[in-house]
């Protein structure tokens, strides 16, 4: 009986927490989210069902709309003032067209002033730089023996470094990788006498490429936390081969502060 009566509190609780999370959307009507900060990220389960979008000229206010009707459920997914809000979503005509984000349930996404991400929200916004084609950023690259390594783009987000780099392998031989390394030091390191040396370790790796096939060109995006250059310092990105006899090739990216600065805001979908 005691067993019973503590499952039944629990259950009530739990959905409770369901119908709280429970969104309504329309196809003749939109729908807003009013945020109590600016939004740091925002997805939808089914683009072709639901489009949300954070307005413009608002950056705490989310905008939802239907497609079209439709009869199973989608989500919605934000990330907003280190929280993170789930929402089931379903086709449903409703006199209430504007909610507060937080009178839903909702779950710590990180400490309050370190911009943390969960993995999962870092792999949809990597996935979202990986479908678009954008121009190089200009001389961040290097050529050996075959092989190239170039930086594509460099992003921001919620106290994140988004870098794309693009391997190209020219060659009929395989390029297996044995590591890369990120570490900030001098510009002019064979001149230094006392060079001092910062590893950086990526927040998030989205594909963790250990083959380059030949004739091949893959694509990598690394996480990194929000970071400025002091004076005559550089952030390196160095990849290495694996092979025999520590010979393999060992291709170095030079990233300075001007090309960091010029980082963008990612956009959500």
């Amino acid at each position: 009986m005691k067993t019973i009566l503590m499952i039944v509190p629990i259950l009530l609780f739990q959905l409770s927490v369901f119908a709280q999370n429970y969104l309504p959307v329309t196809d003749s009507k939109a729908t807003h989210l009013v945020c109590p900060d600016k939004v740091s990220y925002v997805q939808v389960g089914n683009p072709s069902l639901v489009l949300a979008e954070v307005v413009p000229e608002l950056p705490n206010l989310i905008r939802i709309k239907a497609t079209g009707s439709f009869d199973k459920e989608s989500s919605l997914t934000v990330v907003c003032a280190g929280r993170i809000y789930s929402l089931i979503l379903s086709f449903e005509d409703s006199k209430e067209i504007t909610y507060d984000l937080e009178s839903f349930h909702s779950e710590k996404a990180g400490g309050p002033s370190s911009g943390l991400m969960p993995d999962y929200v870092l792999k949809e916004l990597s996935d979202q730089i990986l479908m678009k084609r954008k121009s190089l950023v200009r001389g961040v690259k290097q050529k050996k023996d075959g092989i190239k390594v170039q930086l594509k783009t460099i992003t921001q987000k919620n106290g994140f470094l988004f870098f794309e780099v693009r391997v190209t392998n020219k060659t009929n031989l395989a390029y297996r990788v044995e590591s890369f390394h990120w570490w900030i030091d001098d510009k002019r390191q064979f001149k230094a006498t006392n060079t001092q040396e910062y590893q950086i370790e990526p927040s998030y790796r989205h594909y963790e490429i250990k083959v380059v096939p030949g004739y091949t060109t893959v694509r990598e995006v690394f996480v990194l936390p929000n970071l400025v250059l002091p004076d005559k310092r550089v952030l390196r990105l160095e990849m290495l081969e694996k092979a025999l006899g520590n010979t393999g090739r060992r291709l170095t990216l030079e990233i300075g502060n001007k090309d960091i600065l010029k980082a963008k805001e990612l956009i959500s979908n």
